[in-house]
């Protein structure tokens, strides 16, 4: 290391010393300010996480099921959040998962029965002290016959789904 001597006097070399001292200072002040951003920034983090976490369980933004458009009514109530059984033109689903074609079910309706059972007992593995409420919601194309709809909610029953809602789009505009 080559070290060479300087000239400095006594006084700048304590204004050497005041100019280090202010420059830890002003360091550590900007760290304290960052640290209390911080917390704000975590703060207002969770704060969106818990809103965004509350208006997505909102069944008001239910999702409507490809090819169904919903009948329209002069009232309506809030939907329950239940599994969704889809009728429309191009097929049954539940829960949005392809169940078969609506002839092929009514004439042969295992395969929407069992995925009905297998959905209750899955309710009732992660709800084991409680009694299976039984909720469905069933959104039903305009274009689909009432007898089509209705053959299809007496089915469900028989899988213990005796509370049915049907999704309809209210007076107002929203889904109800």
């Amino acid at each position: 290391m080559n070290l060479k001597p300087q000239n400095l006097g006594d006084r700048s070399f304590s204004r050497h010393l005041v100019s280090r001292q202010y420059q830890r200072k002003k360091r550590t002040k900007m760290l304290i300010a960052g640290l209390m951003l911080t917390s704000m920034v975590d703060m207002f983090s969770l704060l969106v996480i818990f809103l965004l976490q509350n208006f997505s369980t909102s069944p008001e933004l239910a999702v409507v099921a490809k090819g169904v458009t919903l009948p329209i009514s002069g009232t309506s109530r809030e939907l329950k959040d239940a599994p969704v059984l889809a009728i429309s033109s191009e097929g049954i689903f539940l829960d949005q998962k392809f169940i078969g074609q609506t002839d092929q079910l009514l004439e042969q309706p295992e395969p929407l029965m069992k995925k009905l059972s297998d959905l209750r007992e899955v309710w009732q593995k992660s709800h084991p002290n409680q009694d299976f409420p039984g909720e469905i919601s069933v959104q039903a194309d305009q274009s689909i016959s009432s007898a089509i709809v209705s053959r299809f909610m007496g089915m469900l029953p028989s899988q213990a789904f005796g509370s049915i809602q049907l999704a309809v789009v209210g007076g107002g505009g929203g889904q109800g």
